[in-house]
């Protein structure tokens, strides 16, 4: 377990949460859990940490299937009661989800459902284990504004102008519309590719279609994606976000363990052939580190050794049980420069690292030259000369930067 002087005094708590965000605990995990839960134990900090991970539900099911005689009365009614109200949300969104896929089979487009609950069925093995508070569904880019329309008239409305696709020009960053619906709040994000271009899952849209398998979901036949594909696509969703939650981990941890025959060398040759071994790599790193899985494939064993995965390894660490590292503005520069970092070093190829530098030195292009107040309160201008402020910032930096500088400089000397 990787431990880090900032992380201490939750040690224990850390590593409970660890050990009960899998639905397998060994008798050995269990004895050493029991001896845990013996000790003076920070049960805020552990309800707050798992909840804030999206591992609560299984964290409540395992403590109360397993050690209720080893939990407060307090603590227990919490868990339980939790866990009761999260498991109804989790059928409601369920029934929802069949709902909008019975909707868009019924005009003959084909969809396919994917994390969320059918995630949570095919490798929990229960809807209730897994935390989601959305739904997922992939449709075919021709069949995009029907879906939308079909969903608009079912209740559900986008949260964002989506005027570009009359222009029929799908926005080059997002990869998907999020919708939701006016009455009862649930959120759809309806996507025609698995990830943004600037870090996307490389895989042929138009083969993934040709590809797909089906299994059985709430009595019905819907589409998934074949084992490789799905596996790929966690570890490039886990990388592109930095494993921010051991949610994440754990469903990569489950997926892996809910099939004994897996094709490592398959697997390693695909993510190879995409430029996304790294990304792979690093999930599988992950999952070592923090439940014991071994992956036995000689070529991601050396990993174990990989000093660029060791750090980002406990920086994933850190992040998610230290909220102090969290303590940057999200979509602050220092945010996305941290991101950036992260991001290159998944990255192999010299294509996708210039696509990486392309998007984030084109936010940072807009965030030096797009107004902000500094500007308008230098100068307030009427609603229609607005544009203006554009040609006053660079005017405006100039002066403060360079010529300001300079003056400061020569008075210095």
């Amino acid at each position: 377990m990787l431990e880090q002087e900032t992380q201490i005094n939750h040690r224990l708590e850390n590593q409970l949460i660890i050990d009960c965000s899998q639905t397998e605990i060994t008798s050995q995990k269990a004895n050493e859990i029991t001896d845990v839960l013996q000790q003076s134990l920070d049960w805020i900090y552990i309800l707050e940490t798992a909840q804030r991970n999206c591992v609560l539900p299984l964290v409540s099911w395992n403590l109360l299937r397993k050690f209720d005689e080893l939990l407060e009365l307090e603590v227990k009614n919490t868990l339980d009661e939790y866990f009761q109200n999260h498991t109804r949300n989790n059928m409601f969104l369920t029934a929802k989800l069949i709902e909008v896929i019975n909707l868009l089979k019924l005009h003959s487009i084909p969809v396919l459902p994917f994390k969320g609950p059918l995630l949570a069925m095919e490798f929990y093995g229960n809807i209730a284990f897994r935390l989601f508070g959305d739904l997922d569904i992939l449709v075919q880019m021709e069949h995009l504004p029907t879906a939308i329309k079909l969903l608009e008239q079912n209740g559900y409305e986008a949260t964002e102008s989506i005027n570009w696709l009359k222009k029929n020009n799908l926005d080059i960053i997002n990869h998907d519309v999020k919708l939701t619906h006016k009455e009862n709040k649930v959120v759809l994000e309806l996507h025609w590719r698995l990830s943004c271009s600037y870090f996307d899952v490389p895989l042929n849209i138009n083969l993934l279609w040709e590809d797909l398998e089906t299994t059985s979901f709430a009595g019905m036949k819907v589409n998934k994606l074949p084992f490789n594909d799905l596996l790929i696509y966690l570890c490039v969703h886990g990388g592109r976000h930095r494993w921010e939650r051991l949610s994440w981990i754990c469903d990569l941890n489950e997926m892996i363990s809910s099939k004994e025959d897996i094709d490592w060398g398959q697997i390693n040759k695909e993510a190879k052939q995409l430029g996304c071994e790294k990304a792979v790599g690093l999930g599988l790193h992950l999952i070592n580190k923090f439940f014991g899985r071994d992956t036995l494939l000689l070529e991601w064993q050396r990993n174990k050794n990989s000093e660029i995965f060791e750090e980002l390894t406990q920086e994933v660490h850190e992040r998610l049980f230290n909220n102090k590292s969290d303590s940057i503005e999200i979509n602050s520069r220092a945010w996305f420069l941290k991101r950036q970092l992260f991001h290159l070093k998944l990255k192999r190829r010299l294509w996708d690292k210039i696509k990486l530098h392309v998007y984030y030195n084109d936010y940072y292009l807009k965030e030096i030259f797009s107004p902000n107040d500094a500007d308008v309160n230098l100068l307030k201008l009427p609603h229609i000369l607005s544009p203006l402020y554009y040609v006053i910032r660079p005017i405006r930096l100039f002066y403060t930067y360079v010529i300001q500088f300079k003056k400061s400089k020569n008075t210095k000397n």
